[in-house]
């Protein structure tokens, strides 16, 4: 009976390791898109109340966000969320689910992993869980001006601004010029070009500028996307 307990502490450990290395490798491969490394005012309010900042993620123990909406890290969330209406504090919480064909949370961020995006705002003195699109356009469409559309857009995908189209390191480029992100009005909604980078499996992960449309209701629809960025390394991410 020994032998068995310890079995099984032993490949819960392994488990719990592989899952934490696996997220580490998720994050470390979208910081190149990311390239943020300040912290959002809005992730200040939770520090103010009490959560501990780290490099890129938020240590909210003390006011028990973890554990209260089941959060396995509570990230930063992007600067461009800063343009939403009403103007809430905001932040990313990243939930890993017991079901591996889940479809739960606001998008996947998990490769084999099924680790889904959540957000957590602040509204007054009361923390609110966003755990659906349906939750998220309730709260902050409609969408008004085309930075509400950008922050839309980066909220409810995987792509991200980039202002800089420098080619990153290890990669060239495959397609020329470069649009740099934007947002304008179009019919239908705002129309904005923000960028992607292929994660998951084997291969090159190349870079995708993606043109979304965002109506006014707060619907994110791809409209196209365009391989910008591409690489001669071969890297797995699982």
């Amino acid at each position: 009976m020994l032998l068995s307990a310890i079995y099984k502490l032993v490949i819960s450990m392994c488990l719990r390791s592989c899952i934490l290395f696996g997220l580490f490798i998720l994050i470390w491969a979208c910081m190149p898109v990311t390239m943020a490394s300040s912290i959002p005012k809005d992730s200040n309010t939770f520090i103010d109340a009490g959560c501990l900042a780290g490099d890129y993620s938020l240590n909210c123990d003390s006011l028990g966000l973890d554990q209260r909406f089941s959060c396995m890290q509570i990230i930063n969330a992007s600067p461009a969320l800063e343009n939403l209406s009403p103007q809430l504090p905001i932040v990313e919480c990243l939930h890993l689910s017991e079901d591996y064909n889940s479809q739960e949370g606001i998008l996947r961020e998990g490769c084999m992993m099924p680790l889904f995006r959540k957000y957590i705002v602040m509204q007054g003195d009361e923390f609110k869980l966003i755990e659906s699109i349906e939750d998220f356009r309730s709260i902050f469409a409609p969408v008004e001006t085309k930075e509400e559309a950008l922050a839309f857009a980066v909220a409810l995908t995987s792509s991200l601004p980039r202002y800089d189209t420098s080619v990153p390191e290890n990669y060239f480029p495959v397609s020329s010029p470069i649009t740099p992100t934007y947002a304008k009005e179009t019919e239908g909604g705002y129309l904005v070009h923000l960028f992607d980078k292929e994660i998951c499996g084997c291969g090159s992960h190349p870079y995708y500028a993606i043109d979304y449309l965002v109506t006014r209701d707060g619907n994110v629809t791809e409209l196209s996307r365009e391989e910008v960025f591409n690489s001669t390394m071969q890297i797995c991410v699982d």
